[in-house]
This record gives C-alpha cells, structure tokens and sequence, in this order.
C-alpha cells in the first residue's frame, strides 16, 4: 500500500511537472509568433519595393510573357503575405493560438520565398551575367534578412529559404551556361553558413527566451516570499498587540490589588510570599514593556530628540535603575564616565544601556557587571561588560534577532528573547553600531559606537540650564486641575486619591455625552486630562478631543491603555497625546502627569 501510495505521488509531481513545461512551451510558441510578425511587419514596405525595382533592370532581357507571370506572381503573393500577417497579433500576450499565427506565418512567407525561388526559373536563363549577379544580390539579402526574422521557428524559415536555395544552386545541372560551377560552390557555402548561423539564434532567441520566463517565476516567487514575510511581520505584530491587551487588562488589576496591600501590617509568612508574588508581577510588567517596545518601533512613531545634556546624568540615572538589581543577585556594578557634555537623544541611550545592562545581570551568576563610556574620535562609546556565562560564537549572530533565546540558558531565565533585538533597532533608529565580543564561560561585552558627538568645552557646560527641583515633591501638583475619565470605580478611587496626595483638584468626568455637557458648564478649567483608551460606550482620543474643543486649546493629555498595536499608537501620536499602557503603578501615572504639566507650564509666557 506505501509502495501504490508513493508511484501515485510520483506520478502527480510528473504530471504537475509536465503541465509547468507545456505551459512554457505554449509561452514559447507565443514569443516566436511574436517575433515572427513583428519581423515580418517590418519588412512589407521591402517585399512591395524588391520586385517592382526588376521591372526597370531585368525588361529589355527578360521574355515579357515571363515577366508579366513572375511580376503578377510575386504581386499576389505578396499582397496575401501582408493581408495575412497583418491578421495576426504582434504581441505575446493577445496571441491566443501560437501554432495556428505560426502556419499562418509559414504559408505567408513561404509563397513569397517561392516566388524568388520562381524568378531563377523564368528570368534568370535570360538574363545577362550583371543582372544575375544582382538577382543574386536580391535573393541572398532576402535569406540573411530571415535569418533574424524567420529563423526561430524551423518550419517558417525552411519555407522561405528552401525555393530560393534549391533552383539557385540546381543552376550547375541546367544546360544553359547560368554560372561557373565555382561560384556556385561559394553560393552553396554562403547557404551553408546561413544555415548555421540561423541555427544558432534560434537557440540562443529560445534560451533567452526559457531564462527571461525563468527569471519572471523567481521574481514572482520573490515577490510572493516578500509578501508572505510582510504579512507574517503584520500579524506578529497584530498578534502581538491583541495578546498584549488582553493580557495586560488583568494584568493592571494585579498591579492595582497589589498596590492596596500594606506589607507591614500581614505576618511574617505572608508578607515574604506576597513578595515573590510582587517579584514575578514585575518581571511580567518587563516582559510586556518589552513587547511595547517593539510595538512602538513597529509603528516608526520613535523619535530620535538630539539634546545637550552631562554625560554624568545618563550615568547616575542608569546608577539608580540597576544597581539594586545587580545587588539583590550578589553582583558588583561599577559604572566609569568622563566628565563630557553628549549632544543626543538621553533616553533612548538609557534604553538601550538598561536593556544591555538588564541582559548582562540576567546572565551572570557571579562576579560583576561593569559600563564604562569612553570617547571615540570625538563620539560616545559605551561598553557593557560582565564576567556570566558568555555566547558561543555560533549564537552571536542570532542574539539580535526577535524571541531568539540561547537553548543553554533559556531553561535557567525568564525572557521573551527582545531585549537585544530592541537594542539592535533603536541602535539603527539614532544611527548606532553594536557588536559583541564574548567567549563563551568567559563573559561577554556588548560594545555601542554612536554618532553622538562629545565635548569637554566649559563655555558648552555653562550653556546648559538645568531645570530646577520641585521643593515640596509630595504636593507637585499643587492648584492643578486634573480631568479623570475611566470607567472602572476602583481605579477611579485610586487615581482620586493618589492625584489628591499631590494636591491636585480631580474632576471625574462622565463618557456619556449629555453627563459630559452638563459637568463642563461647571469646570472652568483643566491642566491635564487622564483617560482610559476603551471605554464602555467610546474611546478616549474621542473625549480627549471633545473637551480640547470645548475649552479652544491643546489641553495636555494622557490615555492609560492595554491596547499596543502599532495604529493605536500611531494614532496618538498624531493627536500629540502621551499614551501609558497598563499594567503600570499610579506613582508612575501621577509622574507622568507631573512631568507633562511642568512642561507645559514652562512653555506658557508669564
């Protein structure tokens, strides 16, 4: 039964096969009608001309009633010739039948291949040597002519040449002194040679021909491959961003739970459990930043901002990110920096050296973690080192490739396997090169060579003003006015309290409209709007703009969503509203909402 199940395999492929080739056979067919009558075509206007031009040289030798036959012959002839091939189509694609244009050509050519062939007959014994050599001239220029014209496809070319060739050199047995036996040996090898060469175009026009049919199915399969990989980076991205919605809604009610436990007053037993449960919840919270991250580099909404700003700030803000990481592991972390001012985007760079820092703690059991910046004719350097586990050389040029994990490790640490490929992206975003030089058991060291140019000036460091700090940072947002719109009571009360705590005046606001028309009549201003994306009867970029057209003004805004597809985020960045996606902290709401209201009250005239 295998054996009956295999043949019948075989056979399909063969008859599959077979098919494919008919089908370039037809394609081919069609290609030399083409050919044929375009070729033909072109030489009309000659086929009219060539016999009316042996009226005046060959009448005062010829017998006129031999004349007027041969004249009237090749009139007709070529008068079907013409009716016939301008019958046809001259392109490849409206050529519906190729072997009928191609008998259709052979009859049309070979009539008037025969009447060349006709003259030899009737006018040639009767012709002065002169005006044989000319007929000569006529009818061999009429074969090389076909050579290029007829000589892909046999059975046409044969039509035409053949009553040329045959009574030309049939001379030699005629009793009539035509030509010395040695010129028609030379007409008998000029023949030869045409032959040959007509041989060998035809074969080089049809493997021209099976390669340009062959280089359009590669192209095609190309183009479908290109295709089927965009559509699979479209749903990885939609997959992406769905699966990050949904899991991020309970995800942020996690968070919110969590945050309304109070550690000191649970026992000893509980509280260390609710810790490790808070200590997964933030390695989730890692993993889903890591999946917005590319999300927001799928959507080409990233923006590289080049400022001016102390190389030593960039340094003591990763200081702070990390350092209680590494700790918590047993790890030293040392980071070394020179006194330099860097023109560049900071927070992209700290993106990329949290990540690399980040990958170096996950992989390192023992020993340190060290980021040293150096100077490189005249741009920042940034290397990460660590003494872990290090990547064998056949691993490192898949490590920057998207959910890539190394098989040794991936049992050993949590991971979606994007951190280095969100690395890689935003180093091609700001124009950065990395490469990494690791042996494996021995560590690795991730090196970053930037375009961000670096100096030492005094006069550039006194240039930059720095903002100052808030005095009183638990009332940061002291007099503002903060419009909340969320549909979920508990992260109302929340938002409420959290917001009041910094001196804030929250509004609540409604979603449904006639609510939202009455609450405005009594609210003359607002400083900052927070909102849910997806609300139970609309979205927030609709009330967003809703109240920035109430109020005449780009009211400052921030939307809280779980949703991270690329549109999405692409949407809110054409509405210039900052988006924060769950699962996040309040604290990290209310800063955002801080950051954005000193912003603008910085950008607003006294």
């Amino acid at each position: 039964r295998k054996l009956c199940l295999k043949r019948k395999s075989i056979n399909c492929c063969r008859e599959l096969e077979l098919t494919e080739n008919e089908i370039n056979n037809v394609n081919l067919l069609r290609e030399k009608s083409a050919h044929i009558t375009k070729a033909a075509r072109s030489a009309t206007v000659a086929n009219l001309l060539a016999p009316m031009l042996c009226i005046p040289m060959f009448k005062d030798e010829v017998q006129p009633i031999n004349l007027a036959i041969w004249l009237g012959y090749m009139l007709i002839a070529v008068f079907i010739r013409t009716w016939m091939i301008f019958q046809l189509a001259h392109e490849a694609e409206k050529i519906i039948d190729p072997q009928r244009n191609l008998k259709i050509m052979t009859y049309a050519v070979g009539i008037v291949g025969f009447g060349w062939g006709l003259g030899w007959v009737l006018m040639a014994p009767d012709l002065l040597m002169v005006n044989r050599m000319i007929y000569v001239y006529m009818t061999t220029a009429a074969m090389i002519s076909s050579m290029f014209a007829y000589s892909v496809n046999t059975a046409t070319f044969f039509a035409f040449t053949l009553p040329i060739m045959i009574p030309s050199l049939s001379t030699v047995l005629w009793s009539v002194h035509i030509f010395p036996w040695p010129f028609s040996v030379g007409l008998a090898s000029l023949y030869i040679v045409v032959l040959s060469i007509s041989k060998n175009f035809a074969k080089i026009f049809e493997d021209s021909v099976r390669l340009r049919f062959c280089n359009e199915r590669l192209y095609q399969e190309l183009a479908t491959e290109r295709d089927q990989s965009i559509a699979a980076n479209q749903a990885k991205s939609k997959f992406i961003a769905v699966a990050s919605h949904d899991l991020r809604q309970p995800m942020h009610a996690v968070n919110v739970y969590l945050e309304l436990f109070n550690l000191e007053n649970l026992p000893t037993v509980e509280k260390k459990s609710l810790s490790k449960i808070k200590g997964s919840i933030h390695a989730l919270n890692a993993m889903f930043d890591s999946l917005l991250n590319i999300s927001k580099l799928d959507a080409d909404v990233t923006q590289v901002n080049h400022r001016i700003f102390h190389l030593y700030e960039l340094a003591s803000t990763i200081h702070d990110l990390t350092e209680a990481k590494a700790t918590r592991k047993g790890l030293i972390f040392n980071i070394s920096h020179p006194d330099f001012l860097v023109r560049g985007d900071k927070l992209l760079l700290q993106q990329i050296i949290s990540n690399l820092v980040s990958n170096a703690i996950q992989y390192t059991e023992s020993g340190q973690v060290d980021v040293c910046f150096e100077s490189e004719q005249d741009c920042l350097v940034i290397e990460v080192s660590d003494t872990g586990c290090g990547i064998a050389e056949s691993e490192q040029q898949h490590i920057f490739n998207q959910f890539y994990r190394v098989d040794q490790t991936r049992a050993l640490h949590d991971g979606l396997g994007l951190g280095l490929s969100i690395v890689q992206r935003l180093c091609n975003l700001i124009g950065a090169d990395i490469r990494v030089n690791s042996t494996q058991g021995r560590g690795a060291k991730f090196i970053v060579t930037t375009p961000f140019p670096l100096s030492k000036s005094e006069e550039g460091i006194h240039a930059i003003h720095s903002i100052p700090k808030t005095k009183d940072s638990q009332r940061s947002l002291q007099g503002k006015y903060i419009a909340v719109i969320e549909d979920n009571s508990i992260l109302i009360e929340a938002y409420r309290q959290t917001l009041a705590n910094k001196g804030a005046y929250v509004q609540v606001l409604s979603e449904y409209e006639s609510e939202l028309d009455e609450q405005l009549l009594a609210i003359d201003r607002i400083d900052c709007i927070l909102s849910d994306y997806r609300l139970s009867q609309t979205t927030g970029d609709v009330l967003i703009q809703k109240l920035r057209d109430n109020y005449n003004k780009e009211i400052p805004a921030i939307i809280v969503t779980a949703d991270t597809s690329p549109s999405h985020i692409s949407l809110f960045a054409k509405l210039n509203v900052q988006v924060m996606h769950k699962p996040i902290s309040f604290q990290d709401v209310a800063a955002a909402i801080e950051k954005i209201v000193a912003t603008t009250d910085a950008t607003v005239p006294p």
